[in-house]
């Protein structure tokens, strides 16, 4: 009887591994691990249709229907896309990945971020079987291995793979915006996946796709996606007051590098330094001066003679990017102290910060 047992125990394991459907396909034990994690997560992701009113040639209003992707928040029915796929809209639709649609209201918008937050207008017991996607609590790696996810068509997702090529980084957009800490990938983003998420082989979101940086044209092996920290803050900021309150330091800042600071015999090799400050702006009132003059390198101006910001409230600043990362975490109107060097001396001032204009 053991025995017979032991048998049955053996041919019912020969069946799970050797005659899956996934174990027939061929697949290896990454590519298995892949297929059932983007099989999973496509739970969390859906297709947003939105419809505009634009007039025409004889200035009758007209809709245009835009479509992206977006994902779940949370069992409140918030979902995150892209802002261009929804801004200036009449109405919004929802495409589940079971199917189902249902209309969205627009909870609120950034622009600069090109982020959106929609909430689904669905019964209760709908939203409680919703499937919200989780993000990423630690910083993703160059060379990471990562994957697009999007729902384009409403009719199913798609799923993209390609590696992390840059993290942190600073784009200025087509209309002279600069979006920071953005995750640069190999994968190409269309204008269906954009508003999709940026997922890592744990199943965590590090980012949303986003085609803000090249919106005329795609970049072959080039992606760009908004990383999870920034959108950790602008979402919690959308869902709360429908809007994003930035804080505004009122000062131009240029990096400091090993080289500038041998060139004009810097007290520190990294830092921000102030290039020119707005009149009656925070950094103004709160003492912090801009520079005096420029000096020529070749065909380059360097500024010279400016305060060189080091730390705000205790926090290193390395470059202008960490002191705008550092900013992009204050209110306005909230007190901070900035450590600068003003030639040798370092000093600390303490300034109120403004609303960004």
């Amino acid at each position: 009887m053991v025995g017979f047992i032991s048998k049955c125990i053996l041919f019912y394991a020969f069946a799970a591994v050797f005659l899956s459907p996934l174990s027939c396909m061929g697949l290896t034990k990454d590519e298995r691990h892949t297929v059932n994690l983007c099989r999973k997560l496509s739970k969390g992701v859906v297709n947003v249709t939105s419809t505009a009113i634009a007039p025409d040639f004889y200035l009758d209003p007209v809709p245009h229907k835009g479509s992206g992707s977006g994902f779940i928040l949370d069992y409140h029915g918030h979902v995150l896309t892209n802002y261009h796929v929804v801004s200036d809209v009449h109405s919004i639709e929802v495409v589940l990945s079971n199917g189902c649609k249902w209309p969205a209201r627009l909870v609120g918008t950034d622009s600069e971020t090109d982020l959106a937050m929609l909430e689904l207008r669905a019964p209760q017991r709908e939203l409680e079987s919703l499937d919200p996607m989780q993000l990423a609590a630690t910083k993703p790696g160059i060379g990471q291995k990562v994957f697009a996810l999007g729902n384009p068509f409403g009719t199913g997702y798609t799923v993209s793979q390609g590696v992390i090529s840059s993290i942190g980084r600073s784009i200025s957009r087509p209309d002279g915006r600069v979006v920071h800490d953005v995750i640069q990938t190999d994968i190409s983003i269309n204008p269906g996946t954009s508003g999709g998420p940026l997922i890592d082989s744990s199943g965590r979101v590090i980012g949303i796709n986003t085609l803000i940086f090249s919106p005329s044209r795609h970049i072959l092996g080039m992606g760009f996606a908004i990383s999870s920290e920034t959108i950790e803050w602008v979402a919690s900021q959308l869902i709360s007051k429908g809007y994003v309150a930035r804080a505004w330091l009122g000062a131009n800042l240029q990096n400091v590098t090993p080289a500038l600071a041998r060139l004009l015999d810097l007290p520190v090799e990294k830092g921000a330094i102030v290039m020119n400050v707005v009149p009656g702006g925070p950094a103004a009132r709160g003492g912090i001066k801009g520079s005096e003059k420029e000096l020529r390198l070749g065909n380059r101006l360097y500024p010279a003679g400016g305060d060189i910001i080091v730390a705000i409230d205790g926090e290193e600043v390395t470059s202008y990017a960490t002191a705008i990362r550092i900013l992009l975490t204050k209110e306005p109107e909230e007190e901070v102290l900035v450590s600068i060097y003003r030639g040798e001396r370092l000093r600390r001032l303490k300034i109120r910060l403004g609303k960004k204009p």
